[in-house]
């Protein structure tokens, strides 16, 4: 069996590093995915998605991601649950990330970290 989802939206949110005690890094993103079918209304909904990632990918969103930019990003799957202020608990799915793909490529940064992470990914095929 394999854990692997690649999910393609935009970023929901602004979002900020935070360093952890133990030197880690970590991002949340939230992803706005649209569907591919209308609703009852006629409109399009869109389903929103925490996204987690770790260290050197934490530093590469930190650095050329922002609020609207449209992102692929390839992971696992992580369900578990979260306690709500009221202290009910509630089930949540998250995707811890493991790669991204840039979509918007509209600065001279993010073209480069985009051959960067394609020199990568060649590496590992």
């Amino acid at each position: 069996m394999y854990n692997y989802l690649m999910l393609v939206g935009t970023i929901a949110k602004d979002f900020e590093l935070k360093e952890l005690d133990e030197g880690k890094r970590v991002v949340q993103l939230e992803l706005a995915i649209p569907r591919s079918f209308k609703n009852q209304d006629g409109e399009y909904d869109c389903d929103f998605v925490r996204i987690t990632l770790w260290d050197f990918l934490a530093d590469i969103a930190r650095d050329n991601l922002k609020k609207g930019n449209t992102v692929g990003i390839k992971g696992r799957v992580y369900p578990h649950m979260e306690q709500l202020a009221s202290g009910a608990y509630v089930p949540l799915n998250e995707l811890i990330g493991e790669r991204i793909i840039f979509y918007d490529k509209t600065t001279k940064t993010e073209r480069q970290v985009g051959k960067e992470a394609d020199l990568f990914t060649e590496d590992l095929d």
